[in-house]
């Protein structure tokens, strides 16, 4: 057992950030890791807040940078622990749940106790689960001392705090949160549905951009885009550069296929010197029959973290493969394409099916590889799962290089993915298809 700690406002907001690392890849952060969510969950003044996080930064115990937050139009400064902030709150956390409290025992008579021990018996008493060291560092601040040690009488009563708006802003952040899981488990059916609930919350709350932004991810992911010209208009609303460039890049990519002089119109007023703008024209010009040059593609991406930096080289190798089957030159070294698949792939941190299935695609074309690779290449991009009709495509050419036997099973998955979105001709399609094996 340990004498309790003295929780000050410091090591509030560094229990607060807690989980933060955890989402530091996400494409929007939940409200809480600002200094506004800050505020609101631990209850202080700006003032102090400010200068608790002030403080901590300058001991190199967090770290801080604009990013997209939950509930917020324009970027804001985000916060979590740095290294040895994580170390730090490991401490901490040991510290508080090991703290000795005083609680009356069966008889009435005060015994002492760690507060975890005690926390775990008021729950298996049916009482309010205590979720983090967050909340238990609060019951401590908030326990009269009795002989020197916070006496805890009762467990914790249910209370609400925040209005409606801070509880659909928490809804968003968990939805989108719960949305990257499923994305990251290859759930792409349940991360669509957790995006499309954070955008109707968005709407509810009258946030046209995040509505947007959200409706894109899932365009992203292979859902179809209803409403183009309103998440257009939403777009052309976001004031900060940075974050109205990627929504545009994201629009451009959901309508290329559907509608592509649209986005062609949408790309024209981007800065043609980003490189992400310049694989989109590259993308523009091949879908007109020219072959485009790739020489200011640049193979890393500036100033991206490893996550993004997997999808870029994806997209790139797909491009220079898609060029390649054009001109008959050129062709990346297969080794090259497989290492980024390998980055996107199912036991990657950055799975992305869609994306995965396309590049799949386009490196099966390549004339070197031979039938056995090719089956291969199509048989984990078959497993991995994609949306339509990407996924038709593959199922098509794999199955054309699979026995009968096998070709059958694989025609009769894809007809009811057809059936399952009603397209009827995709359906006919495989029917066709298993009548001749």
């Amino acid at each position: 057992m340990g004498k309790a700690p003295r929780i000050t406002n410091r090591e509030r907001v560094l229990l607060a950030l807690a989980d933060a690392p955890t989402f530091e890849d996400q494409y929007e952060l939940p409200r809480r890791f600002s200094q506004a969510g800050l505020m609101q969950r631990l209850g202080m003044a700006q003032s102090h807040v400010s200068r608790a996080l002030n403080e901590l930064i300058e001991e190199n115990l967090l770290t801080h940078r604009r990013r997209r937050v939950v509930g917020e139009r324009r970027r804001v400064t985000a916060y979590s622990l740095s290294e040895n902030g994580i170390d730090k709150v490991s401490d901490l956390i040991d510290d508080i749940e090991s703290a000795e409290v005083l609680t009356h025992g069966k008889e009435g008579t005060l015994e002492q106790v760690e507060i975890r021990s005690l926390v775990d018996r008021w729950e298996r008493g049916g009482a309010r689960k205590v979720p983090d060291a967050l909340a238990m560092a609060e019951l401590l601040r908030a326990a009269e001392l009795h002989d020197g040690l916070p006496l805890l009488e009762h467990p914790p009563e249910v209370t609400t705090d925040g209005g409606e708006a801070d509880l659909s802003s928490e809804a968003i952040g968990l939805h989108l949160e719960l949305a990257e899981l499923r994305r990251s488990q290859g759930d792409v059916h349940a991360a669509i549905d957790h995006l499309g609930r954070a955008a109707d919350l968005h709407r509810k709350r009258g946030n046209a951009a995040g509505e947007a932004r959200c409706h894109l991810a899932a365009a992203s992911l292979g859902a179809p885009l209803e409403s183009p010209s309103s998440i257009i208009e939403a777009v052309s609303s976001i004031r900060d550069d940075a974050e109205r460039l990627d929504a545009s890049l994201m629009l451009f990519d959901a309508l290329l296929g559907k509608s592509p002089e649209v986005a062609s119109e949408l790309l024209g007023a981007l800065d043609g010197n980003n490189p992400e703008v310049k694989l989109r024209l590259a993308e523009e010009e091949l879908r007109r029959g020219k072959t485009p040059s790739l020489t200011d593609i640049p193979e890393t991406l500036p100033n991206a973290d490893a996550l993004r930096q997997a999808l870029w080289s994806a997209n790139r190798s797909r491009l220079r493969c898609r060029v390649a089957n054009q001109s008959g030159l050129g062709w990346p070294v297969p080794l090259e394409v497989e290492q980024a698949l390998g980055e996107i792939g199912p036991q990657s941190r950055q799975p992305h099916s869609l994306l995965f299935g396309e590049l799949t695609l386009a490196h099966v074309r390549n004339p070197v590889l031979g039938e056995d690779e090719r089956r291969r290449l199509l048989e984990s991009a078959w497993e991995f799962g994609c949306p339509l009709p990407t996924i038709g495509h593959i199922g098509f050419q794999y199955a054309a290089l699979v026995s009968s036997a096998e070709a059958l099973i694989i025609m009769q998955r894809l007809q009811q993915r057809f059936e399952s979105v009603g397209d009827l001709s995709g359906a006919a399609v495989c029917a066709g298809r298993i009548e001749q094996l």
